[in-house]
């Protein structure tokens, strides 16, 4: 037999090695390509993920600021819809009392002082006087006198609502204590509205703490402080009363809400509109050991 003999050809070796590098490149080049797009792939669902949440707190946030937007809308229409009635019910009074009080006038001139009746008629002249003035007071709360806000340190304002209601803190046995921060800066309000705001809510804690039993101890604490991080300024009134019960709490802003048989419920609807007008806020915190009212107003709001 015929020995078989093989025959190598360097050259076609070579190109089969050669096309088994290029095909091996090539599936790496594939597979880097599709690792890279997959990388880049959920590096995108990531960034779309982050961006879907970020729009949902955006959004979440705007629902939660139609909603404050709306109920501002409706406590004002319902300000709007009391001072309306308020401002016909006292005008309706008011024409009365004038009429009353010009025929007292013209009986007092024309009565002779030795009469058994002067003194009285005297005294009808003088109560019919003040009727008008506290007519006259209350249709230009309920107007609402033009804001005129000017730049005022807040402390000195709630020193002079305190000391105009010395005598009625000491009739109704109130110890009442201030600790106000001097670092307040000055800001921009109408002190007389400030000035209304804070008697009100004192007047409020007063009537509070004449339910408390007889002998206990009657306190108010009124205090201040600067809130430099969100350039706040907070007064807060707190009195150790018994308290506002919780379905009653979210009611006491309420024009004509009141829980006294002799309470009007203009005070405290009156207080939140004034300081909604200075671009604030008044919260109420109560509980078994007394109610705190905080009045939050911006510094260097104009």
């Amino acid at each position: 037999m015929n020995p078989i003999h093989f025959e190598f050809n360097s050259s076609n070796t070579n190109e089969a090695v050669l096309f088994l590098l290029l095909v091996f490149v090539l599936v790496v080049i594939i597979a880097s390509l599709w690792v890279h797009a997959l990388y880049q792939a959920r590096r995108k669902a990531k960034e779309l993920e982050e961006e879907l949440q970020r729009k949902n707190k955006e959004l979440q946030k705007v629902i939660v600021e139609l909603k404050t937007t709306q109920v501002r809308l409706i406590e004002s229409g319902k300000m709007s819809a009391a001072a309306a009635l308020s401002a016909g019910i006292l005008h309706q009074i008011s024409q009365p009392i004038t009429a009353i009080h010009g025929f007292v006038r013209f009986m007092k001139q024309e009565m002779p002082k030795e009469n058994l009746f002067y003194r009285p008629v005297c005294l009808m002249d003088e109560q019919s006087v003040y009727l008008k003035e506290m007519l006259d007071n209350l249709m230009t709360i309920i107007r609402h006198r033009k804001i005129q806000k000017t730049s005022i340190g807040v402390n000195a304002v709630v020193e002079r609502s305190l000391n105009l209601l010395t005598d009625e803190l000491r009739i109704r046995r109130v110890n009442w204590e201030t600790d106000l921060d001097h670092s307040v800066p000055e800001i921009f309000a109408d002190p007389v509205h400030l000035q209304q705001i804070f008697m009100n809510i004192v007047v409020n804690a007063c009537e509070a703490l004449a339910a408390l039993p007889r002998g206990q101890e009657r306190q108010l604490h009124v205090f201040s402080k600067f809130d430099s991080m969100n350039r706040k300024v907070e007064i807060a009134f707190k009195d150790n009363g018994p308290g506002i019960p919780e379905e009653v709490k979210k009611h006491v802003f309420e024009p004509f809400f009141s829980t006294k048989s002799s309470g009007t419920g203009i005070g405290l609807a009156l207080c939140h509109d004034l300081v909604a007008e200075h671009g604030g806020t008044i919260n109420v915190d109560s509980g078994p050991g007394g109610t705190t009212f905080t009045v939050i107003l911006s510094v260097g709001a104009s």
